[in-house]
């Protein structure tokens, strides 16, 4: 479902989908691992802009979504 969703800020390089995130402990820098076999660094400018973006697009989706445990509901409550 959330493959076929139109982003525009989305990253864009990968050939596959993405199989793994990590951020950087300073929050400038996210990697990707993609099934195409490769691996991506992105220059993030303000991670928790980026952060609270996801969130609020995510918000209905983990608050309604009755196949989610309550921990997972809860992703996003300490993201301001």
């Amino acid at each position: 479902m959330l493959n076929k969703i139109k982003e525009p800020n989305q990253f864009q390089g990968h050939q596959g989908g993405i199989g793994s995130v990590s951020f950087s402990p300073d929050g400038k820098t996210i990697a990707t691992a993609s099934w195409d076999k490769t691996a991506r660094l992105w220059s993030v400018e303000n991670l928790n802009q980026l952060l609270m973006r996801g969130c609020n697009w995510l918000h209905d989706y983990l608050q309604n979504n009755s196949n989610l445990g309550e921990s997972d509901k809860r992703l996003c409550d300490d993201i301001k």
